[in-house]
């Protein structure tokens, strides 16, 4: 064998035949790489026609799970879902024995991944059951962001509360009482106000509004006797108050519309100044606020900026107004913001305008979208998943999709009392109540469900499975008060 390399043609077949053997593999790897490169993007073939497709991925699930998913009227399998399909127009429609079914038509183009897994089939038949009678309407009530605790003013008393447990099946109810001389409680024209939980759940900042004034409580539920009220703690009058950072003892404080915004430190009593001629702000995380000022602004007109640290920026100007609505988040470690003001009728989203604020030459960054109203502003907010930011205006909501670049605007055509503000229920619903009756949507405007009677005052509460609907109600036996209700969200057979 080893005599065969001595013979000149012999060794130039052998060389030619490793050639031969090497363009093959490599041609093999092109095709192979080539046929990866474009299933990755979708295409494929059609079994039926030969023809190149693009195909599409759509995630399909639901709550409760194990839903019949249909796919333009054909049965394709139950969620958890996954399903690769051509590029088209399609309805996907969840179906379950004992429930609503969700209904969504979408244009799937090609290579892009559609997540419906979000769908929420909720029960054909609602059953409230009461958790606890009320002598007639509270005035105040409030659900902490794990949802396991909510917080209900005791009818006829300023300063006490019951915290009810919605983590547990008897749901057990502890009253709590705030120290004495804490509040005002001679001014008359009482009332509480939410404005933000901390994320250790047991803290809540809310604001006592009254003839003449206000004044900002931070509210402890574990330990009641260390609440604190901020405008004694720190000597002034306020405005507005925030969490910095969502932490209980770190604060934002304003002192009057148009006012010095500070730093606060409730543990130290340290103030420090952040900006002047603030009237309106959020801030996101430790270091960064978004807000809107006067400060250096043409007559008529107010700056919108946004602090980074210690830096200041100026993102846009607004036409001067009475009522500003904002605010600020991450998604995918990205930024988004939206900001607008009652006399404009428009909310400005912006991305990642820190690219264009921090060079040399700074550029004044370019709105991502805008959304024009019918009417003036209401509220500007973020969903828990942070993935949404909705613009509402009376019915009208605009809704601006960060993860695929998606605006939607459509009017709920619900009839809502003046300045009424619909809330996020989850990550992908929105809530409000109307004519008596629970109402929520899709981030979208589809599927839109009445539920069970509650009080037009508050918000409906989720326990945190979302297994069960907490409402406070009329009471259907005593006609004047009110009940604690509790509504399965899945039908008997599936508890």
């Amino acid at each position: 064998m080893a005599m065969d390399f001595l013979d000149p043609k012999k060794k130039r077949a052998h060389q030619i035949r490793l050639y031969i053997g090497y363009a093959l593999m490599a041609f093999a790897l092109i095709i192979g790489s080539a046929v990866l490169f474009f299933e990755a993007r979708g295409f494929d073939i059609n079994r039926k026609t030969g023809e190149v497709i693009q195909n599409g991925l759509v995630f399909a699930n639901a709550h409760p799970e194990s839903a019949d998913v249909y796919v333009n009227g054909k049965r394709e399998g139950q969620t958890d879902l996954r399903l690769a399909i051509p590029a088209g127009d399609y309805t996907f429609e969840f179906v379950r024995s004992g429930y609503r079914t969700w209904k969504r038509t979408f244009a799937l183009g090609g290579s892009e991944i559609e997540r419906l897994n979000y769908a929420f089939l909720f029960p054909e038949k609602l059953e409230p059951a009461e958790v606890r009678p009320y002598a007639s309407a509270p005035a105040f009530a409030t659900q902490s962001p794990d949802r396991q605790w909510l917080i209900v003013q005791q009818i006829g008393k300023l300063a006490a509360f019951d915290v009810v447990s919605l983590g547990q099946t008897n749901n057990p109810v502890t009253p709590i009482t705030l120290p004495a001389n804490l509040v005002n409680t001679t001014a008359g024209s009482d009332a509480w106000e939410l404005v933000e939980w901390s994320t250790d759940n047991r803290h809540v900042l809310i604001r006592h509004t009254f003839k003449g004034g206000s004044e900002f409580v931070m509210l402890d539920r574990e330990r009641p006797a260390e609440s604190l009220n901020l405008n004694k703690h720190f000597t002034m009058t306020l405005y507005k108050a925030a969490l910095r950072d969502k932490k209980f003892d770190k604060l934002h404080l304003l002192d009057k519309n148009g006012g010095t915004l500070r730093f606060g430190d409730s543990k130290s009593k340290q103030l420090s100044v952040v900006a002047s001629k603030v009237s309106a702000f959020k801030s996101y995380g430790d270091e960064v606020v978004f807000y809107v000022g006067s400060e250096g602004a043409k007559k008529g007109t107010v700056h919108v900026n946004i602090r980074k640290g210690r830096d200041t920026f100026k993102v846009r100007d607004l036409p001067a107004g009475k009522q500003y609505s904002l605010d600020i988040t991450r998604y995918d470690d990205e930024w988004f913001m939206a900001v607008g003001t009652d006399t404009d009728k428009r909310a400005y989203v912006y991305h990642e305008v820190f690219g264009d604020l921090e060079q040399d030459n700074p550029k004044v960054p370019a709105p991502i979208a805008v959304f024009r109203m019918q009417q003036p502003l209401d509220a500007i907010s973020v969903s828990a998943n942070t993935r949404f930011i909705s613009i509402q205006s009376g019915s009208e909501f605009g809704v601006y999709d960060a993860e695929h670049d998606r605006r939607y605007q459509y009017d709920t055509k619900l009839k809502l009392a003046a300045s009424q503000k619909a809330e996020w229920m989850d990550g992908h619903r929105l809530a409000v109540v109307t004519k008596g009756t629970v109402n929520v949507w899709d981030y979208d405007g589809i599927n839109i469900q009445s539920l069970v009677a509650a009080h037009p005052a508050f918000v409906p509460f989720f326990d945190r499975d979302y297994d069960n609907l907490y409402t406070l109600s009329p009471s259907a036996n005593a006609k004047g008060k009110t009940s604690l209700l509790k509504t399965p969200m899945r039908i008997p057979s599936d508890l």
